[in-house]
C-alpha cells in the first residue's frame, strides 16, 4: 500500500508538473508583460527615490599625546582602533552631536562614520550629506571638537591631518538600474511562476483513465489519440483518411467494445454526448458509424444537434434533408434518411436551428424516427448536444438504449462533466462507458483534432 501511494504521489506531481508546463507555454507573454513591467516599475521607484549624497572625508595618524608613549606604535595603533570603536557611542551621545550643531548653526547631524585602519595608528572621518558644502563644513567641525570629546575615553591624543577630500563633486551612492531592473525582472517572473503554479493547481480536468475511472463509476471504453489534420482530407476526419495506424486501431477498439455491449442487451440505440462543446464527439459518433458499417452492420447515424449540426460536414452531405424539415412536417419520415457513399452507412443530417413544431410534436415525431430505425437498422447512433449545458440530450435519452460520453482529454471540467453524467442519470439512461478522446502521451501517436461549436466559449 505504501508503495502505490508512493507511486500514486508520484504520478500526481508529475501531472502537476505537465500541467505547469503546458499553462507556461499557453501564457508565455504574460510572462514577458510581467517581467517587464517588473523592471519597469523597479526602475521607476529607484529613479524617483533616488537622492544624491555626498560624502567628505579625512584621515590622520593617531599618536598619544603622553611623550613618554608617543612614539611606541603599538600605543598609537591601539589607540587608533580604541577611537574608532568608541566613537559611535561618542556621537550617539549627543555631546558630539550638539557641539557640531551649534558650530554650524544647523538643525541636524549629517551622518558621520570613523574607518580603523588595520595597518596603522590612522583613522578615517567620513560625513555624508545631500548638500556637499554642509558634508564638508559638517567634517572639519568634527575634526576640531572629535578629539577632545575623544580625550574623555582615550585619554590625550593628537590627530596629524593626511588627506581631505575637499569639498564632494561626485555622489558617493550612485543610480545603479542595472540591479534595479534585474531585481524587478525577477519579482515579475516569480509573480507569473506562482500564477501558473497556482492555476496548475486548480486544474480539474480529466488527464487519464485511472483518473475518469476515480471519479465515475463506468469503464473506459477507448481512448482515441490526438491526430492531426490531413492537408488532402481537411473537410473530415474519418478513421480511413488518417495516416495514423493508432487511430484505426483505437476505433475498431471502441467498436468492438460498443458492439459486444449492446449486443449482449440486444440494444440498438446509442446516445453520444459529451459534457461541454469542443470534446470531438462527433468524430467520435460518424467514425464509430464508419466502423460497424464497414463490419457489415447496417447503421443509421442521426445528428440530434439542432443548433449547431456536424454530422453532414464530417461526411460530406451538407446538400442532404435536414431533420428540422422533418420536425416541422415539410419531409416524411423517409425522405429525410439519406445514404451515404459508404455502403450500409444512412444519415439524418442536423437542423439549421429553425424548427418550429411545437415541442410536444417534435418529441413525437423524433422518437418515430428513432423507432423506425430501430426496425430497419442493426445500430442507430444519436449524435447528441453537449449534456451540461442543453436540455437537448436529456429530451432524446428517455429514446436510447445506452449512452456513451466523450471526455477530451484536459478539457472540460471534472464538475462539468459530473454534471452531464447526471443528466443522463436522471433520464434513467444506462451509461455503457466513456471514451477519452484527444489523448496524448505514450499511449497515443501525435496527432490531432477537434470539433468546434457556437454554444459559447470554454472557461476553466
Amino acid at each position: 500500500m505504501a508503495l502505490e501511494e508512493k507511486q500514486l504521489q508520484k504520478l500526481d506531481l508529475i501531472t502537476l508538473l505537465c500541467d505547469f508546463v503546458k499553462i507556461a507555454r499557453r501564457f508565455i507573454l504574460l510572462c514577458i508583460v510581467l517581467v517587464f513591467l517588473g523592471s519597469g516599475l523597479f526602475a521607476f521607484r529607484a529613479y524617483r527615490s533616488y537622492v544624491p549624497r555626498y560624502t567628505a572625508s579625512a584621515s590622520f595618524s593617531v599618536r598619544v599625546a603622553n611623550p613618554i608613549y608617543g612614539n611606541v606604535v603599538a600605543y598609537n595603533v591601539a589607540t587608533a582602533e580604541q577611537m574608532a570603536k568608541t566613537f559611535p557611542y561618542i556621537l550617539t551621545s549627543g555631546v558630539l552631536q550638539e557641539r557640531v550643531q551649534a558650530h554650524l548653526g544647523i538643525a541636524y547631524m549629517p551622518s558621520v562614520n570613523v574607518i580603523s585602519s588595520t595597518s596603522g595608528s590612522i583613522i578615517t572621518i567620513q560625513v555624508t550629506d545631500r548638500d556637499p558644502q554642509l558634508a564638508w563644513d559638517a567634517l572639519r567641525a568634527v575634526m576640531v571638537h572629535y578629539p577632545e570629546i575623544a580625550e574623555y575615553v582615550v585619554g590625550p591624543t593628537h590627530l596629524a591631518l593626511l588627506d581631505e577630500s575637499g569639498v564632494p563633486t561626485a555622489p558617493s551612492n550612485s543610480l545603479n538600474l542595472k540591479s534595479t531592473v534585474v531585481k524587478g525582472g525577477l519579482v515579475g517572473f516569480v509573480l507569473w511562476a506562482a500564477i501558473i503554479l497556482l492555476r496548475a493547481l486548480l486544474v480539474s480536468t480529466v488527464h487519464n483513465e485511472a483518473e475518469l475511472q476515480n471519479m465515475v463509476n463506468v469503464p473506459c471504453v477507448g481512448q482515441i489519440p490526438y491526430v492531426r489534420r490531413s492537408a488532402r482530407r481537411g473537410k473530415n476526419l474519418l478513421y480511413q483518411w488518417i495516416q495514423s495506424p493508432s487511430f484505426g486501431e483505437t476505433v475498431r477498439l471502441l467498436r468492438m467494445r460498443v458492439e459486444k455491449a449492446m449486443t449482449e442487451q440486444e440494444k440498438k440505440v446509442l446516445l453520444i454526448s459529451s459534457a461541454i462543446p469542443g470534446e470531438g464527439k462527433t468524430t467520435i459518433s460518424t467514425n464509430l458509424a464508419l466502423s460497424l458499417a464497414q463490419k457489415g452492420k447496417k447503421v443509421l447515424i442521426i445528428d440530434c444537434d439542432l443548433r449547431n449540426p456536424s454530422v453532414a460536414k464530417a461526411l460530406e452531405m451538407e446538400d442532404a434533408p435536414h431533420i428540422d424539415e422533418y420536425l416541422n412536417g415539410q419531409l416524411a419520415l423517409e425522405q429525410v434518411i439519406t445514404a451515404t457513399a459508404m455502403e450500409n452507412l444512412s444519415i439524418v443530417c442536423g437542423g439549421s436551428g429553425k424548427v418550429t413544431a411545437m415541442k410536444a410534436m417534435r418529441i413525437r415525431l423524433m422518437e418515430e424516427l428513432i423507432q423506425f430505425g430501430r426496425e430497419q437498422f442493426d445500430m442507430v447512433i444519436l449524435d447528441t448536444p453537449p449534456c451540461s449545458l442543453l436540455a437537448d440530450a436529456a429530451e432524446v435519452a428517455a429514446m436510447a438504449d445506452y449512452a456513451l460520453m466523450v471526455v477530451r482529454q484536459e478539457y472540460a471540467r471534472k464538475e462539468q462533466i459530473m454534471d452531464g453524467i447526471q443528466r443522463l442519470s436522471d433520464a434513467d439512461l444506462p451509461l455503457i462507458g466513456c471514451v477519452i478522446n484527444y489523448t496524448r502521451g505514450h499511449t497515443a501517436d501525435r496527432y490531432g483534432y477537434g470539433n468546434s461549436y457556437a454554444y459559447g466559449e470554454r472557461k476553466q
